[in-house]
């Protein structure tokens, strides 16, 4: 049997545990359980004394990770990882995760601290933008090994943080504020190659059209390197506070996670 400890902004909110069968179960603090601000991790984990032991606990941590096998794939080789089951890869990724989780090992505490970073400049930006052209997952390069995340979704992406004008690693407990889209590229099929290679320029007009129609879409910009475009997306999870000395992780939830679903239900 192995745990891991939830965290929702540096409050302890449960434990995740992986039964030696590789079952998950979740039990929430009774701390947690008696606070004024207790909230459930999704609505189909609701409030509880005891151990939650349904469907429910693996399919809310397991949209936690990114869609894609080959990606998770890349995961379990690059940390060495148990296996691809939502325990052991949150293990080691699920530092910063969507929403306002943290998963963290036993004894180690997410402490409230000051912000703190490691400011990119052009070449390390480009090597971290560039790192899944070499089977790296999420832009964690090597020397990085305090930047473990987890972003959601099938298409290839990284998260960072920014202060100011400056991008940046984030480094201990502090989030990430823009989540970075890589261009998707050629996408082989038996009688056809769908060409996604302009997928950054195409998202960010199509962003751009949409807000000038008056529709509530996020910010973006294009981060254009000597050897790729990205596009950066402000996180909806992420709220600054405090005037500014504070980064707040928003609890959110999919709806595969609100409904017990597995992530290739969404396809």
């Amino acid at each position: 049997m192995a745990t891991l400890t939830t965290w929702m902004n540096n409050v302890r909110v449960g434990t995740l545990t992986r039964q030696a069968n590789g079952a998950h179960s979740f039990r929430y603090d009774e701390e947690w359980l008696r606070s004024l601000r207790a909230r459930p991790l999704s609505l189909s984990l609701p409030l509880q004394y005891g151990n939650i032991t349904a469907d429910a606990v693996y399919h809310y941590f397991d949209n936690l990770l990114p869609d894609s096998p080959q990606v998770r794939d890349r995961i379990v080789r690059r940390y060495q990882a148990r296996s691809k089951q939502p325990f052991d890869l949150l293990a080691e990724v699920g530092r910063d995760s969507v929403g306002a989780v943290t998963l963290l090992p036993p004894g180690e505490e997410a402490h409230l601290e000051g912000l703190r970073w490691q400011t990119l400049d052009e070449a390390q930006l480009t090597a971290l933008l560039t790192a899944y052209q070499s089977d790296i997952p999420l832009g964690m390069i090597t020397g990085q090994d305090d930047f473990r995340i987890s972003v959601a979704g099938a298409q290839e992406k990284t998260a960072l943080l920014r202060m100011g004008e400056q991008w940046c690693i984030p480094q201990g407990a502090t989030p990430t504020t823009h989540i970075i889209k890589l261009p998707i590229g050629e996408i082989k099929q038996p009688n056809a190659t769908l060409d996604l290679r302009e997928s950054v320029d195409n998202e960010y007009l199509c962003l751009a059209l949409a807000r000038e129609l008056g529709l509530a879409v996020p910010e973006a910009e294009i981060i254009a390197t000597p050897r790729i475009r990205a596009l950066a997306v402000t996180r909806f999870d992420r709220r600054w506070a405090q005037e500014g000395r504070v980064l707040l992780r928003l609890p959110q939830e999919d709806l595969c996670q609100a409904f017990w679903s597995s992530f290739s239900d969404e396809i």
